[in-house]
């Protein structure tokens, strides 16, 4: 009797998933690759339009402009000089610059010479992301937004839109640049 227990034990040990509830399965049915696939698809389909960058890039955009017109305001109040922030409206493109330094007061001479970013090597400059249009008043393909010494903008209140983004509006006299 002892016997014919070791050897069912050892047949056992053999062979231990004989049972159907032991059993291992050798792969997926259709059913569960079909429903895996039609999970996925709807996934798809609902998370890749959330991946849209467009809107912040021009959220970017906008906070890098407001960043480069009041960077030009406060290099005008603490140089005393004249700062501009050019508008290039071909290529949706701005520059801070100052006058040329060869003139000792600041007082006259164009604009040309491009203020140092103060993070970034290189000059200030920014380009807007595709899609984003850069609106401001006046119909000149380049226009400048000077700042004088004191950090006034005399120009008149102006109002820079970007397309589908909120408009950036900046006080006559005192410069003040609202967001």
């Amino acid at each position: 009797l002892q016997r014919a227990v070791s050897v069912l034990s050892m047949m056992q040990r053999r062979r231990p998933y004989t049972s159907n509830a032991c059993r291992l399965t050798d792969g997926f049915s259709l059913i569960e690759l079909i429903a895996v696939i039609a999970i996925i698809g709807a996934l798809a389909v609902i998370a890749l339009p959330r991946l849209n960058t467009s809107g912040f890039d021009r959220y970017a955009f906008r906070h890098e402009l407001l960043s480069a017109l009041r960077y030009a305001q406060k290099t005008a109040m603490a140089s005393g000089c004249d700062v501009a922030v050019e508008f290039d409206r071909d290529d949706d493109r701005y520059t801070v610059v100052t006058r040329s330094s060869s003139n000792i007061n600041c007082g006259s001479g164009s604009f040309g010479t491009a203020l140092q970013h103060p993070a970034a090597s290189g000059s200030y400059t920014g380009t807007a992301p595709p899609g984003v249009d850069v609106q401001f008043p006046g119909q000149d393909s380049t226009q400048a937004l000077v700042f004088d010494g004191f950090g006034g903008y005399a120009s008149g209140p102006t109002t820079i839109t970007l397309v589908g983004g909120s408009p950036i509006r900046i006080d006559a006299i005192t410069g003040y640049i609202r967001d």
